[in-house]
């Protein structure tokens, strides 16, 4: 039967802050989903798919919620399920970063729909700020990374050489992607801001100003917590056996067998 690798937090780190910092940041988490329905829901006007600025706010909505708290959430998955076999852990990253680059699509759509129409219409220059070419950098490199990793680590899934090889650079880009997404959110919500504040001698702090700058500094701070823990060596996976590990599998569709001199190769079916 085969040996199961079981852990607990109190095995998994005997650091006391990791299960605070975990709670901490999903507190954050809640608290930027409050604020962004509230921002957009109200007052950015709420939602409707038919070409107005209502069509837009589908876009803050999308990205804050997929490239910053799924995506977040995503990247910490390694460290919140030390009980789960890491190829669980993998199919439960594999799926919501997959579930984020859907939602990227989509709030792309929806801005280039609206922003494109109105900005060709006033006779505009299209994709001319930093948001915008940090903003789509950031999500192509993202969906390169995602569909680098579903070759390299599920299907066809490359040699244990070539993924740890891999390893490495997936991690560090995972991170620094996590960064670029926040850098992305915290320039769109100004963008926006400034987009429809007037400027008028006398003008004063509004709700779109206030909520907005309130949200982008809990962004900050659930990113800097997320940072934290996915970069602190202490709170990696301890496993406490490799037998049978899922990591030590073979490329789909070919089955271990055992040589005369006890070495474990990969067979063909």
């Amino acid at each position: 039967m085969p040996h199961k690798t079981i852990q607990t937090f109190t095995e998994y780190t005997m650091d006391k802050l990791f299960v605070p910092l975990v709670i901490v940041s999903q507190i954050f988490a809640i608290a930027i989903l409050v604020l962004l329905g509230i921002w957009t829901g109200v007052t950015l006007g709420g939602f409707a798919w038919d070409g107005s600025m209502k069509h837009f706010n589908f876009h803050p909505l999308l990205m804050v919620l997929g490239m910053v708290i799924l995506n977040g959430d995503g990247i910490l998955v390694f460290r919140l399920f030390p009980m789960f076999s890491k190829y669980t852990s993998k199919l439960i990253h594999l799926i919501l970063q997959g579930i984020v680059v859907i939602m990227g699509g989509i709030a792309l759509k929806a801005v280039f729909a609206l922003v494109f129409a109105y900005q060709n219409a006033n006779n505009w220059d299209n994709v001319h700020t930093v948001h915008s070419w940090v903003g789509f950098t950031t999500y192509l490199m993202f969906g390169l990374q995602w569909i680098c990793g579903f070759l390299i680590f599920f299907f066809p899934k490359l040699s244990e050489d070539y993924r740890g090889a891999y390893m490495p650079l997936h991690r560090y880009f995972g991170v620094a992607l996590f960064a670029l997404a926040i850098v992305s959110a915290i320039s769109g919500i100004q963008e926006e801001i400034m987009f429809h504040t007037q400027v008028p001698k006398g003008r004063k702090y509004n709700d779109r100003q206030l909520i907005g700058d309130i949200m982008g500094l809990v962004i900050v701070a659930f990113a800097l917590i997320i940072g934290y823990l996915v970069t602190n060596k202490e709170y990696q996976r301890k496993e406490k056996s490799l037998e049978n590990d899922d990591e030590k599998q073979p490329l789909a569709g070919t089955e271990m067998k055992q040589t005369s001199s006890g070495s474990i190769q990969a067979a063909d079916p």
